[in-house]
C-alpha cells in the first residue's frame, strides 16, 4: 500500500511539472507581444479595460458601471450591461490591493497579466477536463498541448485582449470538470462549486443563452441514452439554481427571471431530469414511452413560449445568431456580408485554426455518446455547436479551441485504450507522432501570429510594424476638443475614440442598430452638402458658427497614403517593397468605403468603381508586355489590387475621397488622380494631379500622419484625419 501511494505521489509530481511545463510554453509563447509597445489589444478590449477602471473607482462596485449604449447619439438607445461587465468585475477587484497607490495602472497592468493567466489556466481547465472524464493522462497531456500550441488562440489572446470567448471556454471547462466530480464521486454538494465558473462563464463571455440551451441539449440526450439517475440530477440542480442565483446579483440584463434562457431555463433543466426520474419509476415497463412523453412536453413548452414572444412582437434569436442557424439569411443581412468575422470559413482555413483536433474530437464525441455521462455530454454538445458556430461565423473560434482540444485528448485516449486492448503496439506510436507533427506546424503559427503589435498601433499597415498616427489623433480629440464634442466614424474605431479619445460617437464596435451604422456609411459615400443635411436633420446637431451651434462635431477617417517625389497618392503600393507603380491598395477606410460601405448603404458597387475603366488598364498594360506574359501577368495583379481605387465621378464627390485630397493638399502635397497614368515598356506615367480641393462644411482640424515604409524612393505614411463641422465661410 506504501509503494502504491508513493507511486501515486511520484506520477502527480510528475503531471504537476508537466502541466507546469506546458503552462510556461502556452504563456511564453502568447507573450511574445510583449516585444512590441504594450497597449490594450483590439477594439472592444478598450471597452472592457475602461469598465474595469470604472469598477476600481467605485472601489469594485459593478452597479456603478454605466450602462452600454448601443445606439449612441442622439437617440433610440438600446442598452445592455451583460458581458461588458465580467471580466472588468475579475480586473478590478485583482487590482483592488493596489489602486489606492496606482490608480488606472494598477488596473492596466492586471490586465496586461490576465491574458498569461489566461495562456496557463486553459492549459489546466483541459487537462482537469479530459483526465477527469477519462482517467488517460495521455489524453489529458496532448489535449493541454493543443491549447498551448493553438494558432485560434493567439490572434485575439495577445497580451491586453481580454477575450471575452476565451474566458468563457476556460470558465466551462472548469464547469465541466467539477460538475463531472459530483457524479463520478457521487457528492453533489461538488455541483455547487461548479456554479462558481458556471457563473463566471456567463457574466464574463455573455454567451449565457448558448451555454444554458447546450445544457437543456446534454440533459435531453442523457434521458434518450437513458443514463440519468439520481445523483445526476441533484448535482445538475445544485450547480443549475446556484448559478442562477449568483446571476441574479449581475447589474441588469441577464439575472434571474430576466429572460427565459437564463436563471429559469436552468431550473427548467433541473425540472426535466427529476420528471425523467418520476416517469422512470411509473414506466419501469415502457421505457420508450419516456422519452417520447418527455420530448411532447418540451414541444409544447417551445411552441407555446414561440406563440407567446410572437404575440409580444419580440423575436427570439436576435439576427446576428439567427445567422449562424440559418446561414442562408446570413447573405440578406447587410454587415454579416461586410464583416470578416461574420463571413464562412472554409475547411481549409477551418485546419489552418485547429488543425488534427478537428477530426480526433470527433472520436471523443464518439466516446461520450457511449459513456453517456452528464459532463461529458455537454462537452460533445458545445463541441459541435461550436465547430458549426465557427464555420458560419469565425469570431467563435479562440472559444471553440477550447472545445475542440478537449474533445481531441479524449478521442486520443479512447483510440490509444482500444490498441492497447487489441495489443496492436505500433499504431498508438504512428497516431502520437502524427499528432505530434501537427503539434509541431501549430506551435510555429502560433508563435507568427503572436509576434505582432497590438491592433492600434498596426490598423491600415500590410506589414505589423507599429505606427502612432491613431494614437497621435486620439490624444488631440482627448486634449484639444470640448469635452462634449460628438465624433462621427466608421464603426471600427468607436470604441478608440469613446475610451482613449473620451468622447461620444455615432457608432461603436458593439452598435447593434444598423440605422446608426448605415447613416455613418451614407455621409461618408455622399457629398458634403449630404453629410451637413444627415448631421442637422436625423443628429440635430449644427455646424460651427451656425446660430443653433451646441455641440462640436467632427468627421474621423483614416488609410495610407504614399508620398512620392513630392506627389501624393491615396493607399499603399499594391507590390510594396518593391519599385512604385503608381497603383495602390488600400486596408483603411477607402477600401472599407468601396466595399463594406456600399453594401450597408444599399449603394451599387458601379456607382464608385468603375469596372469598365479597371479592364480597360489590365487589356492597355497586357498587351504593353505581351512578349513577357510572366510579367504582363505580374503587372495586370497590381492594377487589380487597386480595385478600390478606380473611382467614379460619384467617387469623387463624395466625402470620404475629398477628406484625403483636401488633408493631402492643405500640407502641400499634390495629390494624383488614380488611374489616369500609365505602364509602358519605355517607363511609368504616374499620372495628372487633382484640382484644389476645399470643403466648405468640413475643415480640417489636425492630421497626424505616421511613417510606415520607406525604401528611398517613396515615403508610406498612416494618415488619420479629423475635420470639424463647420458654417461655409467660417473658420474652425
Amino acid at each position: 500500500m506504501a509503494v502504491k501511494r508513493d507511486l501515486l505521489r511520484k506520477f502527480n509530481l510528475i503531471d504537476t511539472l508537466a502541466l507546469v511545463g506546458i503552462a510556461s510554453i502556452s504563456i511564453l509563447i502568447r507573450g511574445l507581444s510583449a516585444n512590441y509597445p504594450l497597449s490594450i489589444n483590439g477594439f472592444d478590449s478598450w471597452y472592457l479595460f475602461y469598465n474595469a477602471v470604472l469598477i476600481a473607482q467605485a472601489h469594485g462596485n459593478w452597479y456603478a458601471v454605466p450602462p452600454d449604449v448601443h445606439s449612441w447619439f442622439p437617440s433610440g438607445y438600446f442598452i445592455e450591461l451583460d458581458n461588458v461587465i465580467g471580466l472588468p468585475l475579475i480586473a478590478a477587484l485583482l487590482s483592488l490591493p493596489f489602486y489606492s497607490a496606482f490608480g488606472e495602472n494598477a488596473v492596466y497592468t492586471v490586465v496586461l497579466f490576465m491574458d498569461l493567466a489566461l495562456a496557463g489556466l486553459g492549459v489546466v481547465a483541459s487537462y482537469l477536463a479530459v483526465e477527469g472524464l477519462t482517467k488517460s493522462r495521455i489524453g489529458a497531456i496532448l489535449a493541454s498541448l493543443m491549447i498551448a500550441l493553438s494558432p485560434a488562440l493567439t490572434y485575439k489572446n495577445l497580451i491586453g485582449g481580454l477575450p471575452k470567448t476565451s474566458w468563457g471556454g476556460v470558465f466551462v471547462l472548469f464547469s465541466i470538470y467539477l460538475l463531472n466530480l459530483a457524479i463520478e464521486r457521487r457528492k453533489p454538494t461538488y455541483g455547487a462549486i461548479a456554479s462558481v465558473p458556471l457563473f463566471l462563464a456567463e457574466i464574463s463571455w455573455g454567451g449565457y443563452t448558448y451555454i444554458d440551451i447546450s445544457l437543456l441539449a446534454a440533459a435531453f440526450l442523457l434521458i434518450l441514452l437513458n443514463r440519468n439517475d439520481e445523483i445526476t440530477a441533484k448535482s445538475f440542480t445544485l450547480m443549475g439554481v446556484f448559478t442562477a442565483f449568483l446571476t441574479s446579483l449581475s447589474p441588469a440584463n441577464i439575472g434571474f427571471l430576466s429572460g427565459t434562457a437564463h436563471g429559469l431555463s436552468l431550473v427548467f433543466i433541473s425540472l426535466l431530469l427529476f420528471a425523467d426520474l418520476y416517469l422512470k419509476k411509473l414506466l419501469s415497463k415502457q421505457n420508450l414511452l419516456r422519452p417520447l412523453i418527455l420530448t411532447s412536453i418540451i414541444v409544447l413548452i417551445f411552441v407555446l413560449a414561440m406563440d407567446l414572444l410572437s404575440a409580444l412582437r419580440v423575436t427570439p434569436i436576435p439576427s446576428r445568431y439567427y445567422a449562424i442557424v440559418d446561414p442562408f439569411y446570413q447573405i440578406t443581412v447587410p454587415i454579416d456580408k461586410t464583416v470578416a468575422e461574420y463571413i464562412p470559413q472554409s475547411i481549409t482555413s477551418m485546419l489552418l485554426d485547429f488543425g488534427v483536433a478537428l477530426f480526433l474530437s470527433v472520436i471523443g464525441m464518439y466516446y461520450f455518446i457511449r459513456e453517456g455521462n452528464l459532463a461529458g455530454l455537454w462537452l460533445l454538445i458545445l463541441g459541435v455547436a461550436s465547430v458549426y458556430g465557427t464555420s458560419e461565423q469565425p469570431y467563435l473560434f479562440n472559444y471553440t479551441e477550447y472545445m475542440i482540444a478537449p474533445l481531441a485528448g479524449v478521442g486520443i485516449a479512447y483510440v490509444i485504450t482500444k490498441l492497447k486492448q487489441a495489443r496492436i503496439r505500433v499504431a498508438p506510436i504512428l497516431l502520437l507522432a502524427v499528432v505530434g507533427i501537427s503539434l509541431v506546424a501549430d506551435a510555429g503559427s502560433a508563435i507568427v501570429a503572436s509576434n505582432t503589435p497590438n491592433a492600434i498601433v498596426t490598423s491600415a499597415s500590410p506589414y505589423p510594424i507599429p505606427n502612432y498616427a491613431w494614437i497621435s489623433a486620439l490624444d488631440w480629440l482627448r486634449t484639444q476638443t470640448s469635452p462634449h464634442a460628438f465624433v462621427l466614424s466608421w464603426w471600427d474605431y468607436g470604441y478608440w475614440i469613446e475610451v482613449v479619445g473620451n468622447k461620444t460617437v455615432i457608432d461603436e464596435n458593439n452598435t447593434l442598430n444598423g440605422t446608426q451604422i448605415k447613416l455613418m456609411a451614407e455621409i461618408f459615400l455622399n457629398n458634403e452638402s449630404f453629410a451637413a443635411n444627415v448631421l442637422e436633420r436625423d443628429f440635430h446637431v449644427y455646424p460651427y458658427g451656425n446660430p443653433n451651434y451646441t455641440i462640436p462635431t467632427y468627421v474621423v477617417a483614416y488609410d495610407a497614403v504614399t508620398i512620392y517625389k513630392g506627389y501624393a497618392f491615396i493607399g499603399y503600393p499594391t507590390n510594396l517593397g518593391g519599385q512604385f507603380l503608381g497603383y495602390t491598395s488600400s486596408l483603411g477606410d477607402i477600401g472599407k468605403a468601396m466595399g463594406a460601405m456600399t453594401v450597408i448603404a444599399g449603394y451599387p458597387i458601379q456607382d464608385y468603381i468603375n469596372e469598365s475603366l479597371l479592364n480597360q488598364t489590365e487589356v492597355q498594360i497586357a498587351n504593353e508586355f505581351s512578349s513577357d506574359p510572366t510579367l504582363a501577368q505580374q503587372l495586370v495583379g497590381l492594377v487589380g489590387n487597386s480595385f478600390s481605387f478606380a473611382w467614379t465621378s460619384r467617387a469623387y464627390q463624395s466625402l470620404i475621397v475629398n477628406m484625403f485630397v483636401e488633408g493631402l493638399q492643405v500640407q502641400g502635397f499634390p495629390v494624383i488622380a488614380p488611374f489616369t497614368g500609365s505602364i509602358t515598356q519605355s517607363g511609368v506615367n504616374f499620372g495628372t494631379p487633382l484640382p484644389q480641393v476645399r470643403m466648405t462644411y468640413f475643415q480640417p482640424a489636425y492630421i497626424s500622419m505616421y511613417p510606415l515604409y520607406q525604401n528611398g524612393q517613396y515615403q508610406v505614411y498612416i494618415m488619420v484625419l479629423v475635420y470639424q463641422f463647420v458654417q461655409p465661410g467660417v473658420v474652425s
